[in-house]
């Protein structure tokens, strides 16, 4: 097969290839495979586009992201050539407008592509969505998807930290950060199904998220005094979520599946628990200084109660489960604010 990258030759010896590929900054520091013409090859025939096919421009450099080079990407994260649609899928959905991505990569923020998977093909996938699902679990889908799309946000995009993006810390998940829900232990239609999907569809959302923010309680025998809580930790106030409109931008909560079916029980319509947390989560403008009160009062974030929304409508909180059976736990996603969640399905060959 002849391809339109150019070819180089590389070391065998995985010391000195892994050496080169620190030099020639083709990695994101750890190790990678070699993208050999039978690993390219390999992932192309599980694309149903050609090579050449433009998956979109990749900022901030404008980099023009063709299957191929996704697919060399993707080899040098070690995608397994049926996982290949996912990588597809996950970087369509980053190219999206509404999905901001020239902002999320050239911020000085911490925020990078969340992935989060659902379907009837995450266990074929590796995809993790079990206990250590946001990291440990070692699940390769889980590991090499997300580093696969965080390798062409890098190699295609020309995303480098402290040169094309201005991020003051950056986060671990800016190397790859890929999940599944646990749909059969949630209570409530899956996230993909809640946005219009078929519940046989493998679907990748993208979430800008600044990070993951756990939460734990062990005191609480109420559905709704935990969810309140739960309410109060997503609106601390030096989110990113103050900082512009309360219109912009999603917060995704990963409930375990033991808080999952407590929360089912007391809201069995998911949209009621999404109400409650909204109407919970907001704290009274007394908590900020002057400074920063005056300019909340300025953008009109202060209701007449004296009340500082975190968003401004219930859709805003994605509620999703997964995780292990510990039930003690809960992850926050904050978002970066400017930017809207997308997803899109896996789309394999005919």
């Amino acid at each position: 097969m002849k391809f339109a990258s150019e070819a180089v030759e590389v070391a065998a010896a995985p010391q000195e290839f892994y050496e080169r590929t620190l030099a020639e900054r083709w990695s994101d520091g750890a190790p990678v495979l070699p993208a050999t013409d039978e690993a390219v090859a390999a992932l192309l025939a599980h694309s149903p586009y050609p090579a050449d096919h433009v998956v979109g421009v990749l900022p901030p450099i404008n980099g023009v992201a063709t299957v191929e080079l996704v697919a060399v990407n993707a080899a040098l994260a070690g995608v397994e050539p049926a996982s290949f649609p996912y990588v597809l899928a996950a970087l369509d959905a980053i190219m999206e407008p509404e999905w901001n991505a020239f902002g999320l990569t050239t911020t000085t923020s911490s925020v990078c592509p969340m992935l989060i998977v659902n379907g009837p093909g995450r266990a074929a996938a590796a995809i993790d969505h079990r206990a250590g699902c946001m990291g440990g679990a070692a699940g390769r889908g889980s590991m090499t998807i997300g580093r696969a799309v965080a390798l062409c946000l890098r190699n295609i995009g020309g995303q480098r930290a402290g040169e094309t993006t201005k991020t003051v810390f950056g986060q671990p998940a800016r190397a790859g950060f890929c999940f599944g829900e646990w749909e059969e232990r949630s209570p409530w239609p899956s996230l993909a199904v809640r946005r219009g999907f078929a519940a046989t569809d493998d679907v990748v959302t993208v979430h800008g998220g600044k990070g993951t923010f756990p939460l734990a309680d062990i005191h609480n025998d109420r559905a709704d005094d935990l969810l309140r809580l739960i309410a109060k930790s997503t609106a601390f106030p030096l989110s990113n979520m103050y900082l512009g409109n309360p219109e912009n931008g999603e917060v995704v909560i990963a409930f375990n599946p033991m808080w999952a079916e407590r929360f089912g029980a007391a809201f069995p319509d998911i949209a009621d628990l999404q109400a409650y947390l909204h109407e919970w989560a907001w704290q009274p403008i007394e908590v900020w200084p002057d400074a920063n009160a005056a300019i909340l009062r300025d953008r009109g974030r202060v209701d007449a109660a004296g009340r500082v929304a975190l968003v401004s409508g219930p859709e805003q909180f994605l509620p999703i489960v997964c995780g292990g059976l510990g039930s003690l736990h809960a992850i926050v996603l904050p978002s970066f604010g400017e930017s809207q969640s997308q997803s899109k399905v896996v789309v394999r060959p005919a």
